[in-house]
């Protein structure tokens, strides 16, 4: 499992789980539950949204799944969630699809940073 520091960006990919050793709390890119971004390669009339959950797991309690929203929309957009003394923050969601076809599950990387607030 690949370790991480708070503060400091890191990527997961899909399905795979982290840990940040210093606080005992592992991160799961959980799932998509949404990918509907409009395709570089196609005319679209809205620009889409992917929305994403992580499971958050602090060595204290149970699992927490918090979702993520890129839709850039006013009051769409879902960039932070908290989860106990934990504010996890979403800055990308990699591949943006080119085409209509579907991206792999395993092949999205999200690139998160968790601060401890």
């Amino acid at each position: 499992m690949p370790e991480f520091t708070l503060n400091q960006a890191f990527t997961l990919a899909g399905g795979q789980e982290g840990l940040i050793p210093s606080e005992k709390l592992r991160l799961r890119f959980a799932e998509v539950l949404e990918d509907s971004r409009c395709p570089t390669q196609v005319d679209c009339f809205w620009t889409g949204q992917a929305r994403i959950a992580i499971s958050v797991h602090p060595d204290d309690s149970s699992a927490t799944d918090v979702d993520f929203n890129t839709n850039p929309a006013p009051g769409q957009t879902v960039k932070v969630a908290d989860v106990g003394p934990y504010s996890i923050e979403l800055q990308s969601l990699d591949p943006y699809p080119q085409t209509p076809d579907a991206i792999a599950f395993k092949d999205y990387r999200a690139t998160l940073v968790v601060h401890k607030r």
